[in-house]
């Protein structure tokens, strides 16, 4: 399957929120604290380009939101209910040949009108697992990653031990990298359906995109994984699927056309991405508290 049929696959799901235009769906869900769709004109307002210093200078002094659950849930919480990981799965099969750069990453990038990347991320920590997915919940991950500024999950199904296996979660997060709100990047909203597995040597969580109510998200689809190495420490793993619009003013500028820059950024923000992620996935087992963007140095 290419790409594009992959995202098209991805984007007819769920036929919930396509029924709806995208000012319909943004008006359904949005709240006090949503964030619409943005436009060149209020990309270089006084208001956006005072967010965009704050999270460039003092992005841990952004107030953290919780933005309600609008959705139809019916589909999701029926008995036969399937929970569908191919999307992923396939983004895994694509990149296993290629070989990992020296930090443990990989990608495939595809651009038209807009960059879709296929990206995995890999790191060993010398943390007995067994302790780490003790103090590491799995179904929580999406806490860990850079940038949310908040979660607000309903789960949607448990195991016969109390665990999540099904849940919705609906993300906001910023833009990244941090420099793009200069240039006209959205503030990210998504739903997000997603599937726990808890297995003896690994669990997993998947997470598969529903929609975007503000449009910042054409297609985010994922796994992380922890899973035993044979001397009994622990492997983290991440694969996903992403396409976001391209910010306004690079579009505008002509930046877009760069296929060495685009790439270039690309890469900075992906490994600033899966640095910081991880770091605090190990955090939260050391028990510290992390920041937007970052680890807080106390504990």
């Amino acid at each position: 399957m290419s790409n594009q049929e992959s995202l098209a696959s991805n984007k007819n799901n769920f036929s919930q929120p396509a029924k709806s235009t995208a000012a319909q769906l943004y008006l359904h869900h949005a709240s006090d604290e949503t964030v619409p769709q943005g436009r060149l004109a209020t990309d270089v307002g006084l208001k956006q380009l005072s967010r965009a210093f704050r999270i460039m200078f003092a992005k841990h002094s952004l107030p953290r939101k919780l933005l309600p659950i609008k959705l139809d849930l019916t589909e999701f919480k029926a008995a036969g209910f399937q929970y569908d990981k191919s999307s992923t799965q396939q983004v895994a099969d694509r990149l296993k040949p290629l070989p990992l750069s020296s930090d443990g990453m990989k990608w495939i990038y595809h651009y038209d009108g807009e960059l879709c990347v296929q990206f995995y991320g890999v790191r060993y920590v010398n943390i007995n697992y067994d302790e780490l997915v003790s103090k590491v919940d799995i179904s929580r991950v999406g806490d860990c990653f850079r940038d949310v500024i908040g979660i607000n999950t309903e789960v949607l199904k448990r195991d016969d031990q109390g665990r999540p296996v099904l849940q919705i979660e609906r993300i906001a997060a910023l833009a990244q990298p941090d420099y793009s709100a200069f240039l006209g990047k959205d503030e990210l909203d998504v739903y997000k359906l997603e599937f726990q597995e808890y297995h003896n040597d690994h669990v997993v969580n998947w997470m598969r995109t529903v929609c975007s109510p503000n449009a910042s998200t054409v297609a985010d689809d994922s796994y992380l994984s922890l899973s035993r190495m044979p001397d009994g420490t622990t492997k983290i793993e991440f694969v996903a699927l992403q396409q976001f619009p391209l910010p306004r003013i690079m579009v505008l500028l002509g930046f877009s056309r760069w296929k060495w820059l685009r790439e270039f950024l690309t890469r900075r923000a992906y490994k600033a991405f899966w640095y910081t992620t991880s770091d605090n996935i190990l955090a939260r087992f050391y028990g510290k508290e992390f920041e937007i963007g970052c680890v807080k140095t106390r504990k």
